[in-house]
């Protein structure tokens, strides 16, 4: 498949050096996340990257983050596909989504229960562009942050449309999406949508069994190894891995004064996933599907067969979020204010199995585990212009998390309705208040200097445990400072760079929450403390031929105390601060429009994570991150004539490690894939006005790959969409 990749290569070289005489005029491109104010992209500093609402639809996408994966640092890990009920976007090479702050409409989605984002609950008709902004916003942004910032800003009408959408595609895959909004009064815009999907999935988790000493009866299976290296037989897999989500939303927008503007939203979010009947591979001696018994591996060996194997630990789950938000922005004589406040809810549970011994697939018992968080937000800003040169921007943050958990006894663990004794009770909050600062300094016409400062005060409280009792209260508080410059000494050349420190403080899940799984037991630390990094980077762009190329590149060096990282003692998962790490890293894209209805692009990203000291495990010392990639690879081509749109892209994931210690083995189930690329393409038709039929098809070369589960093989996809 190779010399596929190496065509599109061939094909962005060589379009670089055959462009058109015809002159390509670009509206310059604005971005608010990076200063917390409009700023051209070019003038503001770090690495930036802005994904616009139609280069949104170049792909089949079914949640938001796919639309982000392509874009250089980016790690958006979908484990498979819709049926992901943790799906992530990391930067920086940090692993974990809460070192990597999401934001929509510049409010924080991440949760304060365990820093994840409900991706699959955040709507994708709704977007009107997303801002990525790589490397550590502590000194704009607080925790969450340390990796970057994306920045999802929703729609606001100009005019009446009315867009509806609907899709069929392979797994019994179904989707469709309504979006209607319109302006009215020349003052108010109002939008409201509905997004539902749904598929069958595919088998995600094969049943394997340790190989042992004996005979047996039973035929089928095959061989295969865990992560670790050790010998196991794989007797059938769990069903098919089933999944929907839905989102409802709507936006208000009210210029109230000549000045001030008042934006209403609101979202629910709706996220299921489950397992079909499992399937076995193994038949009895008259060829009848079996799922108890002993096989026979010849050679003396033999693996045991039983129903209890085939659900344990598997189970259905549910994830909702409540999204309510309010933003005021006016204007009080040289003063611009923003103000924002939201509240924002997570409900989630799931069902595990853990059957006993002669129990079938329809009568396992189980655990049923809840959890709900919820989150108050205030951001209160102001910026002014005491001089021509200087743009002061200042603010102040207050955030409130709380959250209450339980496990509960499941006579049939399909049936969550069914709950009896509860065998955990778990909750805890957490509070920030945060003051921030920067300064803009046109110092030249082209050199720009950006200073900014923010203080964290942290705390969190009331933790509990049924199992620990009371835990005592943590409070702590950050400096977080940041020093960036912006120069272009030529036109169309133009050099940025910048230091930063930036924390994280621990949240309510490492600090508060215990619990078993298939690997073993995952302990909490209400010891734990915040973590703090120091980043120092340079990034230049270079356009040419008139603009119609682009060439980025950056190298961070990124060095980092008090790690929060966790290690593995037998089947013991521990957290601690037990680290201290460094990150090198490179990032270079390269962007060509040879035609207005051609554009190429390509981009390369490689980590070198280390783990320098580490006092409680030595032995960690020299390793790389667990679930980072060492380098990613994006190639594509987006290609639009006339009535036809056809976009092909190819996805390249290196060496991404399971275990601490780095000792694992690739391509196996509970581990990942050494190196792959994956194919992806989608050709649209527009036979009338206002109408497009779409056809896209994943993973074109059906390459077989593992992300802890099992990857998706070759899918396809039958879109009709209206847009009036």
């Amino acid at each position: 498949m190779k010399r596929y990749i190496f065509v599109i290569l061939i094909i962005l070289a060589y379009s670089s050096l055959c462009f058109s005489q015809q002159k390509i005029y670009k509206m310059k491109e604005i971005i608010v996340t990076a200063t917390r104010t409009e700023k051209e992209i070019d003038k503001a500093p770090g690495s930036i990257s802005v994904i616009k609402e139609d280069e949104i639809r170049r792909l089949k996408i079914d949640a938001i983050d796919e639309a982000m994966k392509w874009y250089v640092g980016v790690f958006a890990k979908r484990s498979k596909g819709l049926m992901d009920a943790i799906p992530s976007v990391k930067l920086r090479g940090l692993p974990g989504q809460y070192r990597t702050l999401i934001m929509i409409d510049g409010i924080p989605v991440n949760s304060g229960y365990a820093g994840s984002v409900y991706l699959n609950n955040i709507p994708i008709d709704n977007v009107s562009r997303i801002e990525i902004t790589r490397g550590p916003m502590s000194a704009l942004y607080g925790g969450n942050s340390m990796g970057g910032a994306i920045n999802i800003i929703t729609k606001t009408p100009e005019r009446f449309f009315f867009d509806v959408s609907s899709g069929y595609g392979s797994d019994t895959h179904w989707r469709y999406r309504i979006n209607i909004g319109d302006r009215f009064f020349d003052r108010v815009s109002l939008s409201i949508g509905h997004e539902r999907e749904e598929t069958n999935g595919y088998p995600t988790c094969l049943v394997t069994r340790p190989i042992k000493t004996g005979t047996g009866t039973l035929l089928g299976g095959y061989l295969t190894h865990d992560y670790k290296g050790r010998e196991r037989w794989v007797i059938g897999d769990k069903g098919d891995n089933t999944a929907k989500r839905w989102n409802t939303y709507a936006k208000l927008f009210a210029e109230i004064t000549e000045t001030g503007k008042l934006t209403l939203s609101f979202q629910k979010g709706f996220h299921r996933y489950d397992y079909d009947e499992p399937h076995t591979f193994l038949r009895d001696q008259s060829g009848r599907p079996s799922y108890k018994g002993y096989v026979d591996i010849g050679g003396g060996k033999t693996a045991k067969a039983d129903p209890k194997y085939y659900v344990y630990y598997s189970g259905e789950g549910e994830k909702e979020w409540y999204y309510i938000a309010a933003i005021y922005e006016d204007i009080f004589g040289p003063f611009h204010f923003i103000g924002k406040t939201a509240y924002q809810r997570w409900n989630s549970w799931y069902t595990s199995a853990y059957p006993k011994s002669g129990q079938g697939f329809y009568d396992a018992k189980g655990k049923f585990s809840e959890g709900n968080s919820y989150s108050w937000f205030t951001d209160l800003q102001i910026s002014f212009s005491p001089y021509s040169s200087h743009t002061i921007t200042a603010g102040f943050y207050f955030r409130y998390d709380n959250y209450d958990g339980d496990d509960s006894y499941l006579p049939y663990y399909r049936d969550e309705d069914t709950r009896g004794e509860k065998l955990l009770d778990i909750g805890g909050k957490a509070r920030f208040i945060s003051f921030y600062g920067q300064d803009e300094w046109n110092i030249l016409k082209n050199l720009i200097l950006y200073t900014g400062i923010r203080i964290d005060w942290w705390r969190a409280y009331d933790g509990y445990s049924s199992d620990y009792g009371d835990f005592d209260e943590k409070e702590d508080y950050c400096i977080s400072p940041k020093f960036s410059a912006v120069f272009s000494p030529f036109k169309d050349t133009i050099l940025k760079a910048s230091i930063g420190r930036a924390f994280r403080a621990p949240n309510l899940y490492e600090l508060y929450r215990t619990w078993t799984g298939t690997w073993g037991t995952y302990h909490s630390n209400p010891d734990l403390d915040p973590e703090t990094l120091w980043n120092y980077e340079v990034n230049i762009i270079q356009y040419l031929f008139s603009r119609k190329v682009k060439i980025q590149g950056t190298y961070f060096h990124t060095d980092i105390d008090d790690l929060i990282y966790s290690y593995w003692e037998g089947r013991d998962n521990y957290k601690e601060n037990i680290a201290e790490a460094e990150i090198d890293g490179y990032e270079i894209s390269l962007e060509i429009v040879p035609l207005s209805w051609i554009k190429l692009y390509g981009n390369y990203t490689y980590y070198d994570t280390e783990i320098t000291e580490s006092d409680k495990r030595p032995e960690l010392e020299g390793k790389e991150f667990a679930g980072i990639p060492t380098s990613m690879a994006n190639v594509g081509a987006d290609i639009s004539y006339r009535w036809i749109r056809t976009s092909i892209f190819a996805q390249y994931i290196g060496k991404i490690y399971k275990s601490d210690l780095n000792d694992d083995i690739p391509d196996v189930y509970g581990g990942y894939t050494r190196r792959y690329w994956i194919c992806d393409a989608k050709i649209s038709l527009f036979p009338l006005e206002k109408w497009e039929i779409s056809f896209s098809v994943r993973n074109i070369f059906d390459e077989d790959y593992w992300e802890y589960y099992r990857g998706d093989g070759r899918t396809y996809f039958v879109e009709v969409r209206y847009n009036y």
